[in-house]
């Protein structure tokens, strides 16, 4: 029996790295980056495993476990971060030139 990943399949990211391998993740688009050792934010201290997958408007990093994904099919997924992480090592400066839209040239 082969195990497939149907498409709307919804979980947090912890639900489907404790459901399914990396191996069978990998092979559908959702790939581990690497280890982040300790960044503080605002509401809590990201610290854990980072992983990346293709979305419809290009590559998106997931650093949360709580992160909702949605298997869209062909190796795209639906990203939902589920919560806006502030990193309070930015100045207000900073933070003010990343929070305004980008500008068209």
């Amino acid at each position: 029996m082969a195990i497939e990943l149907k498409i709307g399949t919804r979980g947090t990211r912890c639900e489907l790295t404790d459901t399914f391998t990396p191996a069978f993740l990998a092979l559908h688009g959702l790939f581990e980056v690497g280890f982040i050792d300790d960044v503080k934010t605002e509401n809590e201290s990201i610290f854990g495993m980072c992983f990346a997958c293709k979305t419809k408007y290009g590559w998106m990093c997931s650093f949360s476990h709580n992160d909702v994904l949605t298997y869209m099919g062909d190796g795209i997924w639906d990203l939902r971060v589920a919560e806006e992480a502030k990193l309070t090592r930015l100045s207000d400066a900073e933070k003010k030139v990343l929070s305004e839209p980008d500008k068209e040239f």
